[in-house]
């Protein structure tokens, strides 16, 4: 009997410290998140999993977290022992591997997430009927004025045949995000039956120009949620943004690269975040600025050069020749600096 409350007393002992190590590894992990560094966070996890496999809240965590990487298999594995609380996390893994089905008998019609979720997957399927429910439910969460909303109308609209409204609702789509391919293709179609040749042709154009940029900004975001502590990877988000045309955006992640970057990387953002001003917004003067900011941080001949350049294209001779000399002073003996800086002096 003695014994028997001993075991008991040290079982209970060690089923304490468990749950103190689980807790622990928790925010280690989220600090780790937090801080950029998710690939260590990940093993900080799997560690604390694998010696408490039973530990439903670092199952949970760990699932976000792979899901998050989109590392979707791994994801889906990890949420199996989750039971119902998981649902959403396996079904969300189910969609990005393109198990539709499946993902829609995992996905819960409770939260504005999976519905999204569930529109698409029935769509894809060919259930119409579903994904019209799932849409009504989804726009009584989120509002008829959510981004989304306009878009997803007109799809429906156009399946039903009325191209009219369909144009309609992509046009409101457009307005908030003219970079929506989905948008941007289901306008052209519905012109293209509506009879308005020209302007679908057009339409569809840009939505052909659009494609690959999106593709581009995707690859980029990725690489951000792999790892968010590169400065290369928001100047890449940066170079996409741009190349679609969203300047604040691509302002605010060049400027997010710029913090983040080490010193072999730190003037080539700097150039961009300053080709972005000086071609883009016609912003010379910001362009100027922003190099002379990084100048002084990383006394690099490039800046100098492009400072120069910029400034003698204006006619501010004595301002050019004064950036080309720095420039020639880091790279003597340099033949287009030279050429340059001659130019600067009207020789």
């Amino acid at each position: 009997m003695m014994w028997a409350a001993v075991v008991l007393v040290c079982a209970r002992a060690g089923g304490a410290a468990e749950r103190v190590q689980e807790v622990g590894a928790a925010e280690r992990a989220q600090r780790l998140w937090s801080s950029g560094e998710r690939g260590e966070a990940v093993k900080v996890l799997e560690a604390a999993l694998a010696a408490a496999p039973a530990e439903v809240a670092l199952q949970r965590q760990l699932s976000e977290a792979l899901l998050a990487l989109h590392r979707y298999a791994a994801a889906l594995e990890c949420a199996k022992g989750l039971g119902r609380d998981g649902a959403a996390l396996r079904g969300a893994a189910l969609f990005k591997l393109g198990r539709h089905a499946e993902a829609l008998e995992e996905l819960p019609s409770g939260d504005a997430a999976s519905l999204r979720l569930r529109i698409d997957a029935a769509e894809a399927l060919g259930r119409f009927g579903e994904s019209d429910r799932a849409l009504e439910a989804w726009l009584a969460l989120v509002g008829g004025d959510h981004p989304e909303a306009a878009r997803l109308r007109g799809l429906r609209a156009a399946r039903e045949g009325k191209h009219e409204q369909a144009a309609g609702e992509f046009e409101q789509a457009l307005k908030r995000d003219p970079c929506d391919a989905a948008a941007l293709f289901g306008l052209g179609q519905a012109l293209k039956r509506l009879g308005k040749t020209q302007r679908a042709l057009e339409v569809l154009a840009e939505h052909r120009r659009i494609t690959p940029l999106l593709d581009q900004l995707e690859f980029a975001e990725r690489a951000v949620d792999m790892d968010p502590r590169h400065g290369s990877n928001w100047a890449a988000v940066g170079d996409a943004q741009r190349a679609l045309g969203r300047m604040e955006l691509a302002r605010a992640a060049y400027a997010r690269g710029a913090e983040l970057a080490k010193p072999e990387e730190a003037v080539a953002i700097a150039l961009r975040r300053a080709r972005l001003e000086s071609e883009d917004a016609k912003d010379v003067a910001a362009a100027v600025a922003l190099l002379e900011a990084a100048g002084a941080r990383h006394n690099d001949a490039r800046i100098w050069v492009r400072a120069g350049d910029l400034v003698l294209e204006r006619g501010e001779r004595e301002k050019a020749r004064g950036y080309f000399e720095r420039a020639l002073a880091l790279r003597p003996g340099d033949a287009q600096i030279v050429k340059r800086l001659e130019a600067a002096k009207g020789l």
